[in-house]
């Protein structure tokens, strides 16, 4: 099939049988299926957590071998049949769409990674609605308050000195906000020590700060900033005005969930609520296992540190009860399926850089193709000592945009002596190699001028006269995408007209 297609291709349209094109399209469809297929393994969840599956790692690796191979093969191909050294007669844009061949199939060959993500992500959402998700991650969320939930801070207070002894001093204990004393230490607020309260008020009503009513619940990025505010307030509403029912239900709510998924506890409604809801105060609860004991293998650092921080804090003794639920594994698993419904498939910036590596890739080829291998490897030898060169430069003037200053002389001056080659018909000479030197680089001369400006206004920013602000620094930092994509289309631009110039180069004399 592919040679009677190929066959077709040879009489019909010769650029596209030549760059073969149309088999590395398919091959490059193929690629993007077979690395759906395995991102949307990857993406099996298991909510009892027996059963682990990431190939994310092996898939890469496989991808990047399976593309070099695929690389190489079409190269070898592709470099067997050269219209320009055998001075085949070509149409004024048959480079330009020639160049464009090569870059959608680099582009092709290296994006296998976002179907992979895009299958993965929607496996991931497939197991829950939307509005399904929010409803279990609330529920996760609000139970947290009575399993691991970690405490808030609570306000800064502070008070003189002198009016205090230093056994007053040392009885404050965790309360006492070392890093507030510290910055205040040489200043003239260093009579006062600042401290946390050891309470907070909900609605009028004072509370030991080692309450449940100082107790935050667990976020998900699937409920949003505002909804958290109001889940919080809404359970602590609950504690504060006794409503025995409503906690109850959350409870049971919960353990359906850890009962759905196969989790492993030993609480019930009854054993959960008896060890945790001490009303009218709310202390002296019993504390409940996240995990199924101290020396579970899921026992990762943040747990860790929590409960670390909860044994220096605490003033009182901590107690645990007999009781445990598997809340790090349902937590850690809802939280994939959270973050798969706010996580885009591909960011902006990603693929951004996904079409600048596809276009130096092709750039590279491209440059291969109109020029000599001789001339192409001259042109890497020249590219490295000319970088090693200004970096010396650079070391020794002690600044970085020596560096920049001088690849954009060498950039622009390069451009020049290619363009008065083609304009005045002169010898080839070293035009072969400064024209593969100038096709790898001609598309950086704008991010270059770029960043200098930038670098002019951020020195001004921190000058004497413009230390408070600098606005055009900001809106320069702001926009670094957008210019790399604007400069991204002036690239392709310019090279269709570099295209046609180099078209009729190739009709210059060599001696």
């Amino acid at each position: 099939m592919f040679k009677n297609i190929q066959k077709n291709l040879l009489l019909k349209y010769p650029l596209l049988w030549n760059t073969k094109f149309v088999p590395m399209l398919l091959i490059g469809f193929i690629i993007h299926i077979l690395f759906f297929g395995l991102g949307y393994i990857d993406g099996t969840i298991d909510f009892s957590n027996k059963i682990f599956v990431d190939i994310e790692v092996t898939a890469v690796l496989f991808g990047v071998l399976l593309v070099i191979i695929i690389t190489i093969l079409w190269l070898v191909n592709y470099f067997k049949n050269n219209s320009l050294k055998s001075y085949y007669s070509k149409s004024k844009n048959a480079l330009f769409y020639e160049w464009v061949q090569i870059f959608i199939i680099c582009l092709l060959l290296s994006t296998f990674y976002i179907p992979f993500n895009f299958g993965k992500q929607l496996h991931q959402r497939s197991y829950f609605s939307l509005e399904e998700t929010k409803n279990r991650c609330e529920t996760i969320s609000l139970a947290d308050i009575f399993i691991d939930g970690h405490f808030a801070e609570t306000e800064i207070d502070s008070v003189l000195k002198t009016n205090l002894t230093q056994e007053e001093i040392d009885s404050l204990g965790p309360n006492l906000n070392e890093r507030f004393y510290e910055v205040n230490n040489g200043t003239n607020d260093t009579n006062y020590i600042k401290f946390h309260k050891n309470h907070v008020v909900f609605n009028q009503k004072k509370y030991d700060d080692e309450s449940l009513l100082n107790r935050e619940i667990y976020e998900f990025s699937v409920i949003s900033n505002e909804q958290d505010s109001v889940n919080n307030l809404k359970v602590k509403n609950w504690l504060h005005s006794n409503n025995q029912e409503e906690i109850k239900q959350l409870m049971t709510n919960y353990l359906e969930l850890i009962h759905e998924h196969n989790l492993l506890t030993n609480l019930s409604v009854k054993s959960w609520f008896e060890s945790t809801y001490k009303a009218p105060n709310f202390i002296s609860f019993l504390y409940i296992f996240p995990y199924l004991d101290k020396t579970e293998a899921e026992y990762d650092y943040n747990y860790n540190t929590t409960y670390e921080k909860a044994f220096s804090n605490n003033k009182k003794a901590v107690k645990y009860s007999k009781y445990y639920v598997q809340q790090d594994v349902l937590k850690k698993k809802y939280n994939i399926v959270s973050n798969a419904y706010t996580n885009s498939f591909i960011e902006f910036e990603a693929l951004l850089a996904f079409f600048y590596g596809a276009l130096v890739f092709s750039l590279l080829i491209f440059s291969f193709k109109v020029t000599s291998g001789k001339s192409w490897l001259i042109a890497i030898v020249v590219t490295g000592v000319l970088n090693i060169i200004y970096g010396i430069f650079a070391a020794v003037s002690g600044s970085g945009e020596i560096y920049s200053y001088l690849m954009l002389f060498t950039l622009i001056g390069i451009l020049f002596y290619f363009i008065s080659i083609c304009l005045k018909k002169r010898k080839k000479e070293y035009s072969r190699i400064t024209l593969n030197l100038l096709l790898w680089s001609f598309f950086m001369i704008i991010p270059i001028i770029y960043f200098l400006i930038q670098e002019y206004y951020q020195a001004k920013k921190y000058s004497y006269e413009y230390i408070h602000n600098s606005p055009e620094y900001n809106w320069l930092r702001d926009h670094v995408v957008h210019m790399f994509t604007i400069n991204f289309i002036i690239a392709v631009v310019a090279l269709f007209f570099l295209s046609k110039m180099i078209r009729n180069w190739k009709g210059i004399a060599e001696d």
